[in-house]
């Protein structure tokens, strides 16, 4: 398990971030833009649109290995508690929506096996998304991040590559992601 923090980084991209394409929506959930809510979101975990056009967490967080199925996710680029996210009435957080893209994350767990997924043991393997477990400077806390995708016979949508292991990189996961859907 990867130990984040909620003043920490936790999401960095390593590619040039000019040719990023990032879009700001609202959250379904105004509250999740507040630091002091202990179910705020972080950078680096995955959300998915909503029917009405806002953001929500990619997977259900009420369980650890709740799968994000086969919705379309992306990562939040915003640390947590932005004062300039927080004086929005919408409380938008910024995601990374479009182009291809490498960056680091810490909120994953490479060795969670969520439905017929697999841990994640090496690189170019998939990753996919699901609820997971992590230790951050506040205790443990359920987040939607990153968990190894198990090929043909997993149904779940798939939203990047790995191009660098924990072990070989300071405890970041390193991914590619971007034009796979």
């Amino acid at each position: 398990m990867a130990t984040f923090g909620t003043q920490n980084e936790n999401f960095r991209p390593v590619t040039d971030v000019i040719p990023l394409v990032r879009r700001d929506f609202p959250l379904t959930d105004p509250t999740l833009a507040d630091p002091r809510n202990p179910l705020s979101y972080l950078d680096g975990e995955w959300m998915t649109l909503d029917s009405t056009g806002k953001l929500v967490r990619s997977a259900n967080i009420a369980a650890v290995g709740n799968s994000a199925g086969a919705i379309l996710s992306w990562p939040v680029w915003a640390e947590n508690g932005r004062t300039d996210i927080q004086a929005m009435a919408d409380r938008k957080p910024p995601i990374i929506w479009l182009n291809q893209w490498e960056c680091e994350t810490l909120i994953y767990d490479a060795s969670a096996v969520v439905g017929s997924g697999l841990a994640i043991t090496t690189r170019f393997q998939k990753v996919k998304v699901a609820s997971i477990q992590t230790n951050g400077v506040y205790g443990p806390r359920v987040l939607s991040g990153l968990v190894g995708w198990g090929g043909a016979s997993d149904t779940d949508q798939f939203v990047g590559y790995v191009t660098r292991l924990p072990a070989e990189n300071s405890g970041w996961l390193r991914i590619k992601g971007g034009v796979f859907y």
